[in-house]
């Protein structure tokens, strides 16, 4: 696969059976799904519609004299938002090779699900196992984002290890490993496992609870404007990084690595100057005694994404070049889906060619492996050509193949392990999976896919 531009930060839209169709049976009634509003525009109903949130982020595509925050009726969320197949299409079309993809709704969800522990650990697993069926049909190209539980660090950790285990490249937290806004000890458990992974812990915004809300009483229109712009600026983000590198953790952990997603960049450098000032004048008053400048654990920690930031860009240096990757937002409003190129071309034109591939490839092309995953994919394809005495056969029609057996690994083989989760789960029936399935199911050659 030949890389020319890699998007750091996209979205799906969810579908409307992400979770009534993953979620146990007895947690259902409950489970988010997606409702038709008198309005005709859809929306999300959370614990048997006690709260109701329209889809207000199905954007691309859209001229900006005809965005609504009123949501989108069903045929103006662009299948891409859903379909990968439909995701690749677009990307073309916007002359992007491979994206990292976040959730929408399920980016507030740890606060929506409901209020009980069982709900939200459920409603989490359920998304990460459809966006990694997502991502399996093209994993070079679409990085699927699994999101954490906020209901402690033991269940965290659970979640963690799964999804790490099965070859997933990113895990969003949106708060601490406790699943409060505020540091515990018991943090430390999360930090010391991830600082070992191959990939980073993103933070999309911020944690949740500190994102920026407008004060603006009966004028809503005033209070999203506001709110908007804030996030735009990034401010979600100030607190969780200074008390992460305050409270020292990247001292203790050296190999951690954070991500500041949709945080843009031009708010760094005058960070940065004032984090370490303040550390300066106040660590003795604090009692907080760093051995190296707080802007040195940041530039050594710290990734950060931005969609269109001219200020950002011409201040590179002073954040650092490696540490910068740009991205779309799509299918939100901030994106300039199909036009990206055009922003592109004006924001970097005086950029050098050297620093602009950092920036719009090679960053995100190390942080998510992406090298790797497209060697993997290519051998793949060649192994499956070689004749063998072994059973190989076509998933639901993909076209792409998989060798019974074989190691596990992100890519096509998620589409068997995910219809045996399935089956396990009673949701096909043993009839309905492909017959070559079946018959490699009843004489045991399956077994390592089958789900613990």
């Amino acid at each position: 696969m030949e890389y020319r531009i890699i998007d750091a930060d996209s979205h799906i839209n969810e579908p409307g059976d992400v979770w009534q169709s993953r979620v146990p049976q007895a947690l259902r009634d409950r489970a988010p799904k997606m409702v038709t509003l008198p309005d005709g525009r859809v929306g999300w109903s959370f614990d048997n519609g006690k709260r109701v949130k329209r889809v207000g982020t199905a954007q691309s595509g859209v001229h900006v004299t005809q965005s609504s925050r009123s949501g989108a009726t069903p045929a103006q969320i662009r299948p891409a938002s859903y379909d990968p197949r439909a995701r690749l299409k677009e990307m073309e079309y916007d002359m992007v090779q491979a994206q990292v993809i976040y959730p929408s709704m399920a980016l507030n969800g740890l606060y929506s699900y409901a209020d009980d522990r069982d709900m939200q650990v459920a409603c989490v697993a359920a998304y990460n196992d459809w966006i990694h069926e997502f991502s399996s049909v093209s994993p070079e190209r679409l990085v699927g984002m699994p999101i954490a539980p906020a209901t402690g660090v033991e269940d965290l950790l659970l979640e963690w290890r799964r999804v790490a285990n099965r070859g997933d490249r990113g895990f969003v937290i949106a708060s601490y490993p406790n699943g409060g806004r505020y540091p515990l000890p018991e943090d430390d458990r999360f930090w010391a496992e991830v600082q070992e992974w191959d990939y980073a812990a993103p933070i999309h915004f911020g944690f949740l609870g500190d994102k920026p809300a407008s004060a603006a009483g009966d004028l809503p229109d005033l209070g999203y404007l506001t709110a908007a712009a804030l996030n735009d600026l990034g401010v979600g983000i100030y607190r969780p990084i200074a008390d992460m590198i305050h409270m020292g953790l990247f001292e203790k952990y050296p190999k951690l690595r954070i991500v500041a997603v949709e945080t843009g960049i031009g708010w760094i450098p005058y960070f940065l100057q004032v984090l370490d000032n303040s550390f300066l004048r106040r660590r003795w008053a604090s009692g907080i005694h760093l051995k190296r400048m707080p802007s040195e654990y940041f530039r050594e920690h710290i990734w950060a994404t931005f969609i269109t930031d001219a200020h950002g860009l011409d201040n590179r240096h002073a954040i650092g070049v490696d540490r910068i990757m740009w991205s779309t937002d799509y299918p939100h409003n901030n994106s300039n889906w199909p036009d990206s190129q055009r922003f592109l071309e004006y924001e970097l034109k005086n950029i050098p060619a050297e620093e602009k591939r950092k920036i719009l490839r090679d960053n995100a092309l190390k942080m998510y492996r992406l090298d790797a995953a497209a060697a993997s994919n290519a051998k793949e394809g060649a192994d499956e050509k070689k004749p063998k005495g072994e059973s190989i056969y076509c998933l639901d029609g993909c076209g792409q193949k998989t060798r019974p057996g074989s190691k596990f690994k992100p890519g096509h083989d998620a589409r068997l392990k995910s219809m045996l989760l399935k089956l396990s789960r009673e949701q096909v029936k043993l009839k309905d999976l492909p017959a070559q399935v079946q018959k490699d199911l009843k004489s045991g050659k399956l077994n390592a896919y089958k789900p613990a």
